[in-house]
């Protein structure tokens, strides 16, 4: 097909491990010439996860590519159960977004609001899509998940001015 030579399972599965370790060793230097450069440690991580997702991708698209071609009813099955693998997977953390989300929506959490949640009381220092960071008295910062602010008794010590009259 196209011309390329045939090969056999067993070089195609060593070429799509060989792709895959490159793309793994390729990702983490990339990610340490960008953290030395002083980017956001979510950056780095963002670069990092798509470098080496698109490297299996590519070594998962070797290694079928050498089985010839399939049907469609199998490749339809194999997307299901890949998209099932991946729901699954991203399971708390589309919780998380989606708690995120209507948490910001309702302006109930603001940068510098003092909260208590489950017995913890922290001022808010960072709000994120998955979670928020407090800054406890003592100085330490707790991580604590959307989901769990919102499922949570969530007490906010400072949104009664700023809320007033909107409740």
């Amino acid at each position: 097909m196209f011309g390329l030579p045939r090969v056999t399972e067993l070089e195609a599965g060593l070429l799509a491990l060989i792709v895959a370790v490159v793309g793994s060793s390729l990702a983490t230097a990339i990610a340490r010439q960008l953290r030395d450069r002083g980017r956001p440690p979510h950056a780095v991580r963002g670069v990092r996860v798509a470098i080496s997702a698109g490297s299996i991708l590519i070594a998962v698209g070797i290694f079928l590519a050498s089985f010839g071609s399939i049907s469609f009813l199998s490749g339809l099955t194999v997307s299901a159960v890949v998209g099932i693998a991946i729901t699954l997977a991203l399971q708390t953390t589309l919780q998380n977004l989606l708690a995120g989300y209507l948490l910001l929506r309702n302006k109930m959490l603001r940068l510098g609001d003092t909260i208590v949640i489950g017995g913890i009381t922290g001022q808010v220092v960072q709000l994120g899509f998955v979670s928020v960071w407090l800054r406890l008295p003592d100085g330490n910062v707790a991580f604590v998940s959307n989901s769990t602010l919102l499922s949570g008794p969530l007490v906010n010590r400072s949104a009664g001015d700023r809320l007033k009259g909107e409740y």
